[in-house]
């Protein structure tokens, strides 16, 4: 038989690199098996080592309150409020400086009386923005000094066909070679969690099917959004709409940003980012409308996906671009239209079309809903100066039964990250890496 390692993490997103971190130094052999590159040489956006958060504009949200709900893994506010407070301290040891927000009370209250008088919740919380033109810098730093001081072994551009377990050992079969391991921490990211939840079914890890989010990315003149982003740099707002009472939320809010393509093996997503050096003159935020599916159709990652390819067929395999007014008004954008507006789409990769030929009417209402209320706090919103972009999902919908420590029902598996069902974004993903690592350690 192969070498059989102590632990093998699948995936070197932010679960798998902080799993990896807090796992060095404890004698322990550790491969790290990624699907894509090292940070200097990646092209693809979704895998690769420092995951999709790599090409995002590194917004880390160091609060409890987002990100994830500690109680879903039997977690306390203050427990997972100690583990935000090391995962920030790694980013400092690494070379990430400053870009705080949200620190003061000052200008909240005032924002928050505006939020409370239009129905709509927002959340205030410290943040950091380390900038898209920064963060794979310093993933690199984290991920150079995991290889070579910390004796962590990453096998790159090496993805995983099939998971298995051999009495009390995992078998990992690659597309370049075999491995096995006494401990298995699963965290392949947001792109791999259709994946993993077909690998699991053989392995006796039970899980259960949660939301997806399905929305668009607003994009709009950066001037009426520049007092918030003062008070919090990504705000976070949430409402539930008149009509459906379903929930919406603003998310990953980039002032100055850009709009980007994600893609997939079968479709192709939008979202944003922002640097730190290079800006722009519009700011951009995802509007997500949540979809929770019951009885008998439950599988929300497959009517998520089948939206997105969709999106795919009316937009020629790009995203679709369309007017807010367009939109409201029951007309598809063309180029024509959208020149009307005063500003210039950040993404011309696109198709102008009609997003309301791509989700169905209940979504549609709901992103309608959502912007009307909100422009009720960000003044402005609601003209011919906003762009949507369509579609933007959020795919994590598998939730897995763990333990505090994040192993599942099959022995010594572990997962984390956004493809665990319990995460969403940078830091839960780092939390939920760092939780898994010390499950292994008890163990």
């Amino acid at each position: 038989m192969d070498k059989i390692y102590d632990v093998i993490i699948v995936g070197s997103g932010p679960a798998g690199m902080f799993a990896a971190e807090r796992l060095s130094g404890e004698n322990l052999s550790v491969l790290v098996v990624e699907r894509g590159d090292e940070p200097s040489l990646r092209t693809d956006m979704n895998f690769g080592i420092g995951g999709a958060g790599t090409f995002s504009d590194g917004k880390l949200n160091l609060t409890s309150k987002i990100g994830g709900d500690p109680t879903s893994f039997g977690r306390t506010d203050e427990e997972i409020e100690q583990l935000i407070q090391k995962v920030d301290d790694v980013f400092n040891s690494v070379g990430a400086e400053g870009g705080y927000s949200g620190l003061s009370d000052m200008g909240s209250m005032e924002l928050k009386r505006k939020a409370h008088s239009a129905g709509v919740e927002f959340i205030y919380a410290k943040q950091r923005h380390i900038g898209t033109d920064v963060l794979h810098i310093i993933i690199d730093r984290f991920y150079r000094k995991l290889a070579a001081e910390k004796n962590i072994q990453f096998s790159k551009n090496d993805r995983v066909k099939d998971i298995k377990k051999k009495d009390d050992l995992f078998f990992i079969e690659t597309e370049q070679s075999k491995y096995w391991g006494k401990y298995l921490i699963a965290a392949p990211g947001r792109a791999g969690s259709y994946w993993l939840r077909e690998q699991v079914k053989n392995l006796g890890v039970q899980t259960s099917y949660g939301p997806i989010d399905v929305g668009i990315r607003v994009e709009f003149p950066y001037e009426i959004y520049d007092k918030i982003a003062t008070v919090m740099y990504d705000a976070k707002f949430r409402l539930y709409t008149k009509s459906f009472d379903d929930l919406v939320r603003t998310f990953c809010t980039n002032p100055r940003g850009f709009i980007t393509k994600e893609v997939y093996d079968e479709f192709v997503l939008v979202n944003g980012h922002a640097k730190r050096d290079h800006k722009t003159v519009n700011t951009n935020f995802a509007l997500l409308s949540r979809v929770s599916l019951t009885n008998p159709v439950e599988d929300s990652t497959a009517y998520g996906r089948d939206i997105a390819r969709m999106a795919m067929t009316i937009g020629g395999g790009k995203p679709i671009i369309q007017r807010l007014s367009d939109l409201l008004n029951g007309r598809r954008s063309t180029w024509g239209r959208l020149a009307k507006s005063a500003i210039t789409p950040t993404l011309m990769d696109v198709t102008p079309g009609d997003i309301g030929m791509v989700f169905p009417h209940r979504i549609v209402r709901n992103l309608i809903e959502g912007i009307t209320v909100l422009d009720e706090i960000i003044s402005g919103l609601l003209s011919n100066n906003t762009f949507l972009y369509a579609p933007e999902i959020k795919f994590y919908d598998t939730n897995y039964h763990v333990t505090p420590y994040m192993e599942t029902t099959c022995k010594n598996f572990f997962v984390a990250g956004d493809a665990s069902g319990h995460s969403r974004g940078i830091v839960y993903a780092a939390v939920t890496g760092i939780v898994a690592a010390e499950g292994v350690l008890v163990k």
